[in-house]
């Protein structure tokens, strides 16, 4: 597979996924805003920009955090390249470029989306229909998959498009994780209520809230959350479970020489798959995600430069 086809599946995959990550991040936000006494909002509200790092982007252009002025950012400014308006437009750009190896259900669920997000532009979101807007965005993410799933040959361009839908998906939970856990454990400090609000804020950020009570009940505790988040290989969100696929993926891409991504991801899924809560808790939450987010940007690089000739 040529390397420009190869970069295009990957990142349409990784647009799609961060679209729907996105969405689901600021749905979380708005509602813990509702919730959270006025000082906490602006707290609240800045989750999503934390997660994609874009905070002092915001602040550049808006005056204050408030419900709409995220919106506007996050969802529909064009002069933003991580909204979700122009991270559809670059998933329908790679797609035209690749859209030979795609079939035509796949193609069809990108490209009415994108006609849509226009539509949704022109006019306008406002608070009081968000709900509905995100949970489109998630409708548009679960149709692509599903067309993806139920329509491609599972051939190099079916193993680039899911490696860039794990590689995003890792790189979220580790991130959501790391953040809103720091928030957790200091509402724990204050009001034991509101630190359940936040760990059911986690697991509402990556759809993992029926998970986490199927296997642990209605008790919410920070090393179980944790423990579901990164180790659990069942859960389509956990670190366990991305890694798996990830290394799975790149032993079945034929083409190019990916030895270097091999051993990477070889590595970091071992590391998880005999880990335990036991050493997430002695090495500490925190120094556990940072250190594999770092890992996990490294696989994805040497992803990019064994098959796309990226040097970056």
């Amino acid at each position: 597979m040529l390397s420009r086809a190869a970069s295009s599946l990957f990142w349409m995959a990784r647009y799609l996924e961060r679209a729907e990550s996105q969405a689901r991040l600021l749905d979380v936000s708005l509602t813990m805003a509702l919730i959270d006494v006025p000082e906490d909002r602006t707290e609240q509200l800045s989750v999503p920009l934390l997660v994609s790092g874009t905070r002092e982007i915001f602040l550049d252009s808006y005056t204050g955090i408030t419900p709409q002025n995220l919106i506007d950012f996050l969802l529909l400014d064009e002069r933003h390249p991580a909204s979700v308006f122009n991270i559809i437009r670059n998933a329908r750009d790679n797609a035209l470029h690749v859209r030979g190896n795609l079939s035509s259900d796949v193609w069809e669920s990108i490209n009415q989306a994108w006609l849509e997000m226009q539509e949704l532009q022109r006019k306008g979101v406002t608070v009081s229909n968000a709900s509905s807007v995100f949970d489109w965005i998630r409708e548009r993410s679960h149709m692509f998959r599903g067309a993806a799933y139920g329509t491609l040959l599972r051939d190099d361009a079916f193993h680039f498009l899911r490696l860039g839908t794990f590689i995003e998906r890792a790189e979220t939970t580790a991130r959501v994780l790391d953040i809103r856990h720091v928030m957790a454990m200091k509402a724990m400090e204050d009001h034991a209520t509101q630190a359940f609000f936040e760990w059911t804020a986690v697991l509402h950020s990556l759809a993992a809230f029926e998970a986490y009570q199927n296997t642990y009940g209605h008790n919410l505790d920070a090393m179980s959350v944790a423990e579901l988040l990164i180790l659990a290989p069942d859960v389509p969100r956990s670190l366990h479970g991305c890694l798996r696929e990830i290394a799975s993926l790149l032993e079945q891409v034929e083409s190019g020489d990916a030895r270097g991504s091999r051993r990477l991801a070889s590595s970091l899924y071992a590391n998880i798959r005999h880990g335990d809560r036991d050493y997430i808790a002695e090495r500490g939450l925190h120094n556990y995600l940072v250190d594999f987010l770092d890992r996990i940007q490294l696989i994805g690089g040497q992803i990019q430069k064994d098959y796309m000739g990226w040097q970056g």
